[in-house]
């Protein structure tokens, strides 16, 4: 898909949810909240993305750093 089918394809959602939804954007401010939107689709797509072992943080902890005193 090109990037103006692509273009295309998110302002035609983006109409779609804000029709939906019954929102009235400020004329002045609609290509902003669309790019917040097409930021947000980014995110969410990478959110979804599978993952591996080694994506996740090793689970240690020194429990001095998150206590008052000494580990016993």
């Amino acid at each position: 898909m090109s990037s103006d089918d692509r273009s295309a394809t998110m302002r035609q959602a983006f109409e779609a949810i804000t029709a939906l939804n019954g929102l009235t954007l400020p004329p002045d401010r609609v290509e902003t909240i669309f790019e917040g939107f097409v930021g947000l689709q980014a995110m969410t797509a990478d959110l979804r993305r599978e993952r591996t072992a080694e994506s996740e943080p090793a689970g240690v902890f020194v429990p001095d750093t998150i206590t008052r005193g000494a580990a016993s």
